[in-house]
């Protein structure tokens, strides 16, 4: 019952981050924010209280192996989308994320033990 507890906090303090983020870009231009970095934060935050700074600076570690992977992604899908149409493209790109991410992935939690 305790991680629902957590899970509703969470809930509730990305959403309310989304809508402060989903505000600023509004008044800042060009849209500079987006949902996720607002979500990150909130998790983040939670993570720290519930569970301690250790646990939040792996999860801060996976995020950034995530946001390198997308960056892969999206990379890779502008170069292969307009090649092999979009479903394709778009699996090849989801692919090059997965292999991205997965790969820091295993570098820096499962390849220094």
């Amino acid at each position: 019952m305790k991680e629902v507890g957590i899970l509703a906090v969470r809930a509730v303090a990305g959403g309310a981050l989304v809508v402060a983020f989903t505000l600023i870009s509004e008044i800042v231009k060009p849209n500079a924010f987006a949902a996720a970095p607002s979500v990150a934060i909130a998790s983040l935050a939670i993570t720290v209280i519930t569970e301690g700074a250790s646990k939040a600076r792996q999860a801060s570690i996976g995020m950034a192996a995530g946001a390198v992977g997308m960056a892969a992604c999206c990379a890779l899908a502008a170069a292969v989308i307009p090649r092999l149409e979009a479903l394709w493209g778009s699996l090849v790109a989801t692919a090059g994320w997965a292999a991205v991410a997965l790969g820091l992935y295993w570098v820096v939690f499962i390849g220094r033990r």
